[in-house]
């Protein structure tokens, strides 16, 4: 381990904001004459003999020794072939595999290890509740099988594991390891008879391992797709001018001509997020939950300053078992229609009248991203012990939350339908 220096910034500022309101900590070791200078190396943090050198904060942060400078490694393959006449069918792959990627959530290295399990059982739904009658979820009603998992209540984990004389020693780490695989297929059809359409579709797969995490001391299990991870997308797009230069009647041909219609149709799927566990030992009739009441499990991340990133995670712990980025969201639909009319007034001058409606059906697009838009909590973990900031051994019950999965906000990118008209004079 070693002590670094960032002159005027420092990674716990530049994770948490833009960087540029820093908190500077300092601290002086004098030196001493009357030896050689290879006996006065700092020994980090034996140096530290108090806090107060740190004035209002006592957390470092530092590069890890063993961080890595982030690479990606890309191959692709494509192969092009033209069906018929001004008809092409393209078909590729594209890979890619990133390395030592920079970590998202908080990794203290002045944090113990936690002792002691939880065991989490899930329960039916309609139990513990706080309605009149309902049974208490330490009865035989929750009889599945119990998840164990080591005991991350935060009023359980403390700093102190390199040295007591300062807090948190927020380390910049790369564990993080990236794929990406895509397959495609696209069909362009050049002008033809008036007519000009290209349709492709992808089919791809984003996961990742290390980045995120909700449990720093064990990161076997942070395999699952990216909070990018979208696997389907269809496009079709056309534009469609109509030939009336062949019609023998006057009036039909001026009627028909200079006609262009285009539209753009899109179709993708939604994007994954994860099921989390509420604040522990909260709502109505919980009597039974410890007098501590401590409010976040599942998460050693959650008493650090840099907070924690880890697949939409804010606070509360994923559900245990389940995995990361385990729900997706809505498919995002939209198409588009244009209807555009040119009217030539000499040779050098036209106008050109437009009219465009955007989400031609009004479909409903929900914005689901980075556990944003949507309502993640899946279980109210309750019980004697459950998170009580006391307990090393805790059982936790996941009683079902009523409002899971429920979309909270439309997507601004893919709003409601919207009309636009245009005019235009060129000459």
């Amino acid at each position: 381990m070693f002590q670094e220096i960032l002159d005027g910034i420092n990674y716990e500022d530049s994770v948490i904001s833009n960087g540029l309101p820093s908190q500077q900590a300092t601290t002086f070791v004098p030196f001493d004459s009357t030896l050689a200078p290879n006996q006065q190396a700092i020994v980090f943090p034996n140096s530290f003999t108090n806090t107060g050198s740190f004035g209002a904060g006592s957390n470092l942060s530092i590069v890890d020794p063993g961080f890595r400078i982030p690479y990606v490694l890309e191959s692709s393959l494509e192969i092009q072939r033209e069906l018929f006449y001004n008809t092409t069918i393209t078909v590729g792959t594209l890979w890619t595999h990133g390395v030592h990627l920079i970590a998202s959530s908080a990794y203290d290295k002045n944090l113990i290890a936690p002792a002691g399990t939880t065991q989490y059982i899930v329960c039916p739904a309609g139990v513990g509740q706080g309605t009149p009658g309902s049974p208490d979820p330490s009865t035989s009603v929750c009889s599945a099988p119990p998840i164990t998992e080591p005991t991350l209540d935060s009023g359980l984990l403390s700093e102190g594991r390199i040295s007591s004389a300062v807090g948190q020693i927020n380390a910049l780490i790369s564990p993080g390891v990236n794929n990406y695989n895509s397959f495609y297929v696209q069909i362009q059809r050049r002008v033809a008879h008036g007519l000009e359409i290209m349709t492709s579709y992808t089919f791809a797969k984003n996961s990742q391992s290390g980045a995120d995490f909700n449990n720093q001391f064990d990161l076997s299990n942070t395999r699952g797709p990216s909070l990018l991870d979208q696997r389907h997308r269809l496009s079709i797009v056309a534009v469609y001018s109509p030939n009336a230069s062949g019609l023998s009647n006057t009036a039909e041909r001026r009627l028909l001509s200079d006609w262009t219609i285009s539209t753009v149709m899109q179709f993708n799927s939604g994007r994954p997020y994860t099921g989390l566990l509420s604040s522990a030992c909260t709502g109505p009739n919980l009597a039974s939950c410890g007098s501590s009441g401590n409010d976040t499990l599942n998460d050693s991340a959650i008493n650090e300053s840099t907070g924690n990133t880890a697949a939409g995670i804010v606070g509360a712990g994923p559900v245990p078992g389940q995995g990361y980025n385990t729900f997706y969201g809505p498919w995002i639909n939209e198409i588009d229609l244009g209807l555009t009319r040119t009217f030539h007034i000499t040779e050098h001058q036209q106008i050109q009248l437009e009219a465009q409606v955007f989400n031609l059906f009004n479909h409903a697009n929900y914005f689901v991203q980075a556990g944003s838009g949507i309502v993640q909590t899946q279980y109210n973990p309750v019980g004697p012990n459950c998170g009580d900031g006391a307990s090393i051994n805790q059982t936790c019950f996941l009683v079902p939350a009523t409002g899971f999965q429920t979309l909270e906000s439309i997507n601004q990118l893919n709003g409601p339908r919207t009309f636009q008209f245009a005019f235009r004079y060129r000459f």
